[in-house]
């Protein structure tokens, strides 16, 4: 199951960097095998063009290495805090997504639901978290207080955070989240106001999606 759950980890990373939502080393995954409480998790510093499945770490949710030779994400407080303290979290996904960052940098509280495609994956708005330093327990802890009992959060001056199941809904929700903002970007380019979805009609389209494409989770 560990390999397993490396393999796919590694996966995940090089389709970030497909999607063009992180280069170099930056952003981090994760997933946890619930059976054990070890978490697959990707290494620091090291550029995903350049990373293979065996670098992928497994750490445990005391941050101890179990295996893997090179030090687990500088992040890896951020992964752990779901993990600790949501038993529905699987995955942890975290990406320097550039449309989702621009919306960490204007001061708003929160990415709208605009379209449907966010309103399935996201379930409503996504909140941005107050800014705090990389790396640090208090980033975790203002990260996963936005999150709430949601699917993810905007990190101030940073970039987004998205949790689910399993990677798979996770990298779902990351990409919800910033092709919403990209959208909304550009209706704002054009001069105009988005239209939100009514709450109504979001929690109509999140069922619908929970239990289309992820019965598990219904």
């Amino acid at each position: 199951m560990l390999k397993e759950l490396c393999e796919q980890v590694y996966e995940y990373t090089l389709q970030m960097v497909k999607d063009g939502i992180v280069h170099g080393s930056q952003g981090n995954i994760s997933a946890l095998d619930r059976q054990t409480g070890f978490v697959a998790i990707t290494p620091t510093a090291i550029p995903y063009t350049k990373l293979k499945a065996k670098d992928i770490c497994v750490i445990d949710l005391e941050q101890h290495i179990l295996s893997g030779k090179w030090q687990p994400t500088s992040e890896q407080l951020l992964h752990l805090i779901y993990y600790k303290n949501r038993s529905d979290v699987g995955a942890v996904i975290h990406s320097h997504a550039p449309y989702c960052t621009a919306f960490s940098v204007i001061g708003e509280e929160s990415i709208p639901m605009v379209i449907n495609e966010s309103a399935s994956c996201l379930g409503g708005p996504l909140p941005v978290a107050p800014y705090a330093l990389p790396g640090t327990q208090e980033l975790a802890e203002v990260t996963y207080q936005a999150t709430g009992n949601g699917v993810g959060a905007v990190m101030a001056h940073h970039g987004l955070v998205t949790v689910g199941q399993t990677l798979e809904q996770a990298y779902d929700s990351t990409l919800a989240a910033e092709n919403t903002a990209r959208v909304i970007i550009m209706a704002r380019s054009m001069g105009a106001e988005v239209q939100i979805i009514p709450p109504k009609e979001i929690k109509i389209l999140r069922d619908a999606y929970l239990k289309s494409y992820f019965p598990k989770s219904a």
